[in-house]
């Protein structure tokens, strides 16, 4: 029986396994060892990107890198600015801008080779940004461990040509602006 989805929230997930040998002759252990932690030692820096949602701003997520902070005390954390000015603007630039930003962060901090883990979190439109970002960063996808959103519409929003969400837009674009 499927709930009704007006009063029961409908969860996505999705779990994305690099293509091994061991993985696709043999999948029984799959549903046993999805849920454990990774645990896996790995030599270097956690770096933890962070990136806000729409009109957002890197303080945004302070509350998030301080408890990661707190979680995390050997962990990298970035707050990702570089779209503060402008998340009106096409989601595949402001992804490129956030690639840039994270490649920066990497050389002025610590030299690549450091880096043992890349994780992102994402808000609303953080996360679609991320995603756009990813094949930017295809140098480090042997580091990428964790790719986690909070309210992002990653299936786009249900009703896109309501003239309530068009004029509320426009207003926000007005307001920002004046």
């Amino acid at each position: 029986m499927i709930p009704d989805s007006d009063n029961h929230p409908i969860l996505f997930e999705h779990i994305y396994l690099k293509e091994t040998k061991e993985n696709v002759s043999d999948n029984t252990d799959l549903e046993n060892s999805v849920f454990e932690p990774d645990y896996t030692p790995y030599k270097g820096i956690h770096l933890i990107v962070l990136v806000h949602g729409f009109q957002g701003n890197s303080y945004d997520m302070k509350l998030i890198k301080n408890n990661l902070s707190m979680l995390h005390p050997e962990a990298l954390i970035l707050c990702s600015s570089a779209n503060e000015e402008n998340t009106e603007n096409d989601i595949g630039d402001m992804g490129l801008k956030l690639a840039n930003e994270i490649q920066n962060f990497i050389t002025e901090t610590c030299p690549s080779s450091f880096i043992g883990r890349l994780s992102f979190i994402g808000y609303s439109l953080g996360g679609l940004i991320i995603r756009a970002a990813l094949p930017h960063l295809e140098e480090y996808a042997d580091k990428m461990h964790t790719f986690f959103t909070l309210s992002s519409p990653h299936l786009g929003y249900m009703y896109n040509s309501n003239k309530i969400i068009e004029a509320g837009m426009w207003f926000l674009k007005k307001w920002r602006n004046s």
